[in-house]
């Protein structure tokens, strides 16, 4: 047998290496409290320079009014053959000519058409409230007469066709022949003509009766919170400079 022979020597086992744990900062709360009750007079000087700006600021700015109006858009019969009632003039496309300025340019002016329905309505914000009144008011003065000028035209062109159809009565009526037929249609145009409906103003021109610019109560509220929040920083930015100052 060799003597030379070493058996292999058996290594220990490889220790796994330790986990190292992270050292955190503990956080003192009364520390941030200490400073804050140090700098209390600096965050209230900020808080108060805020909220004094903010009022002085609504004050000084000039008062916007909301002015608003609503008109119903009228009904007119179509042909005869077809169906009988429509609008005197889509909503959607007075809309867009108001917008277009096809009724003159007004800027600031915001004209919707809430769904489903016949109605516009005109709004503007202004700080000259009764001169923007009296341009809404011209705005439905020349809608209502474009409108009234279609329905009268339809008017007209309804009592036309009636009184062609009552001379044809009266021809047949001397002549001993039947107008059972003719008298519907008569009837049927009467109603026509009955159900047209001129666009209204349901809404004249209004001018709020508060201002709704600006908001003095949100402008200081805003105003206190950013005071605080920046009396705040203000205050732990000084401590922080003194200290650094120190060092």
């Amino acid at each position: 047998m060799n003597q030379d022979y070493n058996p292999p020597t058996t290594l220990p086992p490889e220790r796994a290496p330790e986990k190292i744990q992270p050292e955190y900062e503990e956080i003192d709360l009364m520390d941030y409290v200490k400073v804050i009750l140090k700098r209390k007079r600096s965050i209230w000087a900020v808080f108060l320079a805020a909220v004094i700006a903010a009022g002085v600021f609504s004050c000084v700015t000039p008062k916007f009014y909301k002015i608003d109006t609503s008109l119903e858009i009228g009904r007119i019969t179509g042909q005869v053959t077809e169906a009988p009632f429509e609008v005197v003039e889509p909503p959607q496309q007075l809309v867009e000519k108001i917008n277009n300025g096809i009724y003159g340019w007004f800027p600031g002016i915001k004209v919707s058409n809430p769904t489903n329905t016949n109605l516009i309505t005109i709004e503007a914000i202004s700080k000259e409230p009764q001169k923007t009144k009296k341009i809404l008011e011209e705005i439905n003065e020349l809608i209502l007469a474009e409108h009234n000028n279609k329905i009268n035209s339809q008017k007209n062109l309804l009592e036309k066709e009636i009184e062609e159809l009552q001379e044809k009565i009266d021809f047949l009526i001397s002549k001993g022949q039947e107008t059972a037929i003719l008298q519907l249609e008569i009837n049927n145009l009467q109603r026509q003509k009955e159900a047209l409906q001129p666009t209204q103003v349901i809404r004249e021109p209004t001018i709020s009766e508060k201002p709704v610019k600006p908001k003095p109560v949100l402008n200081i509220v805003i105003a206190a919170v950013l005071g605080i929040f920046i009396g705040i920083f203000l205050a732990f930015f000084q401590e922080w400079w003194e200290k650094a100052k120190k060092s």
